[in-house]
């Protein structure tokens, strides 16, 4: 992680610059790891859609995604014989990587790409992609929970950085309580385990790096009056998220830049309706939107009373929202490949009879992959084999580029 950090883009949703200028803020800090960041190699992801694949005397390349290109490509320079090699970041910027094959750029804005592309010719034919790997959320997995009743009026899921704005929602939970006569029952995860809870439920964080205890010790203070009926879960496993999203009315989001939010993602294929401002990444998406249909609302103001009013509205009215139906009609693993490969146009030129948005229902995919790896296309894609398809750290990848080299030949 790099860069000039865009710190006057955290809080407020009116920058009076040039779009272009603001774009040219945005793109110089990254989210992505590099190789003198030797604190991080632990935690490089390493994900792969779709295998190399060999089949009736015809190979087609692999897919593969990772927010630690620049690093990869040089660790492993002979990748690229049998991988599309991906760059993603952690941010709403595009990648630093210069010899990616592509970019996910989380949202599609043909302005914005026209503009750095003429900026950087020497990315001109670099793919840009509408996906970040949150998009890559396994629907079936993260679904909603058997029997789970609605216990939380609001889940937030989300880090103490500053970027998250954490306050805004402390202070809308306290505009709530005093509004509108009663405390929300708020699930507050914020994914880290060197916060320790007492028996009594007091938190400590005092581990936390000074700038999020700040936000956190602002976010109590708000909430100091009704502190019983706010659950703070230091660390909630993976699997076991969907329970909290499925026993929760309304997930609420509060940062206005970042990368492509995971719990948006996850709260949706949960059935949970959403709850963001409508600035959220507004510089970056353009007209790309943050959900689909009547998954959620967007909050109209950047304030804590108009945040407030829009959780009654959607925690009162449960029968307008369907965000399940709409993350399986748009997002998921599903929707992910076929975004994915009707991008690349290697794919409708080599893969035998083709259709763009119909790439689970092909049938020599289907045969390759049982022939080469003895599963299904889809058991694949949905990780039925995740040792061959998503790793993390240097060591994980270096063994499983080794694997992909040996059963294809490639010489290191």
């Amino acid at each position: 992680m790099k860069g000039i950090y865009p710190y006057e883009y955290l809080k407020n949703p009116n920058i009076n610059k040039p779009i272009e200028k603001i774009w040219d803020d945005i793109d110089a800090y990254t989210g992505e790891f590099f190789e003198d960041e030797t604190q991080y190699h632990w935690t490089i992801d390493f994900i792969i859609p779709i295998p190399p694949l060999y089949y009736e005397g015809k190979f087609t390349k692999g897919v593969l995604f990772t927010q630690a290109a620049s690093y990869i490509l040089k660790l492993f320079p002979k990748l690229k014989d049998l991988f599309f090699v991906g760059a993603y970041t952690m941010w709403s910027n595009y990648s630093w990587c210069n010899d990616a094959d592509f970019y996910l750029t989380c949202y599609q804005n043909k302005k914005r790409e026209e503009y750095y592309k003429n900026k950087y010719p020497n990315k001109k034919d670099i793919i840009f992609i509408p996906l970040q790997d949150a998009d890559f959320t396994n629907e079936y997995i993260i679904a909603p929970a058997w029997n789970i009743p609605k216990i939380f009026d609001v889940i937030c899921v989300s880090s103490p950085n500053p970027f998250k704005n954490l306050p805004m929602l402390g202070q809308a939970l306290k505009i709530y309580n005093d509004k509108y006569q009663k405390p929300l029952k708020t699930a507050l995860i914020v994914g880290k385990k060197d916060i320790k809870r007492g028996q009594n439920g007091v938190i400590d964080y005092s581990i936390l790096r000074i700038d999020q205890r700040k936000e956190l010790d602002k976010f109590f203070n708000y909430v100091s009056s009704f502190k019983e009926h706010i659950e703070v879960v230091p660390f909630v496993e993976h699997k076991e998220l969907t329970k909290f999203y499925t026993g929760s009315k309304c997930c609420v989001l509060t940062s206005l830049i970042e990368g492509k939010n995971r719990s948006l993602n996850e709260a949706q294929s949960c059935n949970t309706p959403i709850i963001a401002f409508k600035d959220h990444n507004k510089w970056a998406r353009a007209d790309h939107p943050i959900f689909y249909e009547n998954s959620g609302e967007l909050v109209e103001e950047y304030n804590a009373e108009a945040l407030a009013d829009t959780i009654h509205k959607v925690i009162n009215n449960p029968q307008n929202y369907e965000p399940r139906k709409n993350y399986l009609k748009y997002n998921g693993r599903k929707n992910f490949i076929n975004i994915l490969l009707n991008n690349i146009p290697y794919y409708s030129e080599n893969i035998p009879d083709y259709e763009n948005g119909k790439v689970l229902e092909n049938l020599w995919l289907d045969l390759a992959m049982q022939y080469n790896y003895q599963l299904s296309f889809h058991d694949f894609l949905y990780g039925k084999n995740i040792l061959i398809q998503h790793v993390k750290g240097t060591k994980d990848i270096s063994n499983l580029v080794d694997f992909f080299y040996k059963r294809f030949n490639v010489v290191q």
